[in-house]
């Protein structure tokens, strides 16, 4: 399977707990990262992919490709 080097397991499973997709919450950083994905506009999306590209690439995957939840569900459930 092919994915962005920058979406590990964990990040993969925490996307996919916020959109009520299974995975698991990451802490409470990182659920209120999840919730700033949400509210942000264009401009601020890619300046927080700039510090975050592994959940910025793991969100834009589950939101906006047809096949995204199964690749980051393949991918959280990836051990290595």
């Amino acid at each position: 399977m092919s994915t962005n080097p920058h979406i590990t397991p964990d990040i993969a499973a925490h996307v996919l707990f916020h959109l009520g997709h299974g995975g698991r919450p990451g802490n409470r950083f990182i659920q209120e990262l999840l919730a700033t994905f949400d509210d942000a506009d264009a401009h601020d999306l890619l300046q927080l992919a700039a510090g975050f590209p592994g959940y910025a690439a793991a969100f834009e995957l589950a939101k906006n490709h047809r096949d995204g939840v199964d690749i980051l569900a393949a991918r959280a459930a990836d051990d290595h």
